[in-house]
């Protein structure tokens, strides 16, 4: 009798035979990868901003009148209203429906347009590692330490009123009425 092993003594193409080519992807791994590639196509394109001419055209312009943060100060003070900062951040869910709800609102922009001097205070520590010098002046004069915050304040730059988070329609109302009637 022969007491070698067949597969001990079988030619080594014929081992690899019996096995099966070390080039073929198991099936699980094949759907894992095509998953992982289409999860990334659809990202990437739902991701990106609108490239069509029509589509940057067909936005409506915002509500609010935002004046620039170098012009905010001396805005209020020639025009005898108060300065309203909007502290915001992309990042910020909240701040995206103080947009969304808020500032969309014809009566709370109407209000805001009317009775202030609205500039925005737009953060960019988290997109670009620094903000501005004169956004980081105006968050260490108001204290401001998280997003959003609405600050009034006076032509001499004084705090008037403060609302931190976006409390809903009613709470931005309330606090913009509130604010004007506190203003000198």
């Amino acid at each position: 009798m022969d007491m070698t092993d067949p597969a001990v003594s079988a030619p080594a193409e014929a081992r690899i035979a019996a096995r099966g080519s070390q080039s073929k992807l198991s099936p699980a791994l094949f759907f894992v990868l095509l998953a992982a590639l289409l999860f990334r196509i659809v990202t990437a394109v739902t991701g990106r901003p609108p490239t069509d001419a029509a589509d940057k055209t067909s936005a409506p312009p915002p509500l609010v009148r935002w004046v620039s943060l170098e012009k905010a100060s001396s805005s209020a003070a020639a025009a005898g209203k108060p300065a309203l900062y909007d502290f915001t951040a992309a990042w910020c869910p909240p701040c995206h429906r103080l947009d969304d709800e808020g500032w969309s609102d014809e009566a709370l922009a109407e209000i805001a347009n009317r009775g202030f001097v609205p500039a925005r205070v737009m953060d960019r520590e988290r997109e670009e590692g620094k903000n501005t010098p004169l956004v980081v002046e105006l968050q260490r004069k108001y204290n401001v330490e998280s997003f959003p915050t609405l600050i009034v304040a006076g032509a001499d730059g004084k705090e008037i009123a403060r609302m931190v988070g976006w409390g809903g329609k009613d709470a931005l109302e309330e606090f913009l009425k509130e604010s004007k009637a506190k203003a000198p």
